[in-house]
């Protein structure tokens, strides 16, 4: 069992979909996509990819999700790759934290050329819809991330795609028929740099990814834990102590509790978190500054510009520029 994942709060707007369409027509609750936490087997999230394919029926639709995953999606294996200092540390990263998106596993092997295999865990055959747009995410976070026209040694599809111009189009070589979505990258490929490299947000991310893989085990401190808990519920607008608490699974007077022993305050926590956040948005996406106030949970976007000198000394248009000038 594992959570629904972010980016359907994403795609879905952007095709005109209601989550109540889908839900009804995947057979599931109509209340499968609420702000709560809600837990769906591998069924079921099979279910929603082959709803969501008939449901749009556009011939491209995998193109079109595939070159269209953003930070703003706010997965963590994401964000884990955009810290990155090239893109095979990228695919590492996305590989060790691709679990925390669902029920996904990315197997790499660098013998031939640099390979990436996308799987499900207890699936044999993934939605078609789900592995084709996997295949167009890894060659488009390529290009993306180095910002070069990378085109992969091969693309490999258990499906017949050889007939679909726009995708032999789009990846630069025809997709040819192999047991597994797979594309292979040469190695001069991987090796070239990530631009939104960021060595201090990654710093402050690993420990939080690794919490998370870990389910927030006990050796990790209360501040690491309460990161964590924040990192994923900023986008939906929580960010009370009492909420946070709940997500850990603990009360709000014994988070504080903790939180005072490593002398620290849980108002502390929040403001580096939402700092850091804020300026990687800043320094690495065309979010508006509203956008960026509301995915760190600000009800008010006036409210991040105070709160933002509070924690640089400037303002959020004077740090985008300032990191998009030293680019």
């Amino acid at each position: 069992m594992f959570r629904i994942e972010r980016y359907w709060h994403v795609i879905l707007p952007a095709f005109d979909i209601s989550a109540e369409v889908l839900a009804r027509k995947a057979g599931l609750p109509v209340g499968i996509f609420a702000d709560d936490p809600v837990l769906i087997d591998v069924t079921a999230w099979a279910s929603l990819w082959d709803a969501f394919e008939a449901e749009v029926n556009q011939p491209d639709l995998a193109l079109q999700i595939g070159k269209n995953v953003t930070l703003d999606m706010f997965d963590p294996a994401l964000f884990a790759a955009m810290c990155s200092e090239n893109f095979e540390q990228a695919m590492r990263r996305f590989q060790r934290y691709k679990p925390l998106m669902g029920p996904c596993r990315l197997i790499i092997e660098s013998d031939a050329g640099f390979a990436a295999t996308c799987h499900v865990n207890g699936l044999q055959i993934p939605p078609r819809l789900w592995g084709v747009a996997e295949l167009v995410v890894w060659v488009s976070l390529a290009r993306h991330l180095t910002r070069r026209p990378i085109i992969p040694m091969r693309v490999e599809a258990p499906i017949d795609l050889a007939r679909s111009t726009a995708f032999s189009t789009y990846f630069g070589v025809p997709v040819t028929r192999g047991p597994n979505y797979r594309v292979v990258f040469n190695h001069e490929d991987v090796q070239c740099p990530i631009v939104t490299t960021d060595a201090a947000m990654w710093e402050f991310l690993e420990p939080v990814l690794e919490k998370r893989l870990a389910d927030c085990g006990a050796s990790a401190s209360m501040r690491e834990r309460v990161q964590a808990a924040l990192v994923e519920l900023l986008p939906s607008g929580r960010s009370e102590l009492a909420e946070v608490a709940t997500a850990l699974g603990a009360s709000a007077r014994t988070v504080q509790r903790h939180l005072n022993a490593e002398g620290v305050t849980y108002r502390e926590v929040l403001d580096a978190t939402r700092a850091k956040l804020a300026k990687y948005y800043l320094a690495h996406t065309q979010m508006t500054t509203a956008e960026i106030a509301f995915l760190i949970g600000y009800d008010d976007p006036n409210s991040l510009y105070p709160a933002f000198r509070d924690w640089t000394g400037t303002t959020p248009q004077a740090a985008r520029d300032d990191a998009q000038s030293k680019r």
